[in-house]
């Protein structure tokens, strides 16, 4: 999305007139980014997961799928997408790279190998064992901050790469909470790091809020939609 324009982020946008439903505009939104076939036997759905609400006020369902030919190949959109990378989806659930299972994180030797004389070496990254800046390309694989939201606060993760010497940002935000998710659901398994601030409301909860008191594209939305009294007589008899 523009609004998050070079962040470290999953195949996805918009619903746009055509798409069938959330599946169609991921299938879209995937071979428009990145080329992943429409061909629903080499890609198939695996499952939806539970919606997430963005800082700017929109509602995102994942799309979970899984890609059962291993001949394809990407295809970029250079106006899109600057790299395509995989992590493994356990590294979302620790918060040391040595934790990770069959995982060779890309520490600072790697990353500052030497190319050709005449090629410069990429900038300096260091991942050090204390504390460091959240979002920036020094400090420990995993990190979070708790940032004030609606009426209360959320809390945001990041890990790092291994790859932000050649100028691919951590991930993090939105991109962290909903691999985060993935993790907890496809491996049954809590991360061993708090998933919430203390006192963080559901997401359910802060919809409620955006649409109650908000003033953003989902409140400007229902209202559109004529949906703003159904709303109320909903919330009236809960």
């Amino acid at each position: 999305m523009r609004s998050y324009a070079s962040d470290t982020a999953l195949p996805g946008g918009k619903y746009e007139d055509g798409d069938e439903d959330e599946e169609g505009t991921a299938r879209r939104e995937a071979y428009e980014e990145i080329g992943l076939p429409m061909d629903r036997d080499k890609v198939r759905k695996l499952c939806l997961l539970d919606a997430f609400l963005t800082g700017n006020g929109l509602i995102v369902t994942p799309v979970v799928l899984l890609v059962t030919d291993n001949a394809l190949n990407p295809v970029l959109n250079p106006s899109e997408v600057t790299h395509l990378f995989s992590m493994p989806l356990t590294a979302f659930l620790h918060s040391h790279p040595s934790q990770i299972p069959g995982w060779h994180f890309g520490i600072s030797t790697r990353i500052l190998a030497q190319g050709p004389p005449d090629v410069p070496p990429p900038p300096r990254v260091g991942y050090a064992e204390g504390e460091g800046e959240v979002g920036g390309k020094e400090g420990r694989y995993y990190q979070f901050r708790d940032v004030t939201w609606g009426q209360g606060v959320v809390r945001m993760h990041r890990f790092l790469t291994g790859r932000e010497g050649g100028g691919v940002k951590p991930v993090y935000g939105l991109t962290s909470a909903i691999l985060i998710h993935a993790a907890m659901v496809g491996y049954d398994q809590r991360p061993d790091f708090p998933v919430f601030a203390p006192g963080q409301h559901t997401v359910q909860e802060r919809i409620e809020w955006e649409v109650t008191n908000g003033a953003g594209p989902l409140r400007r939305a229902i209202e559109a939609e004529g949906m703003l009294s159904d709303w109320d007589e909903a919330k009236a008899k809960l």
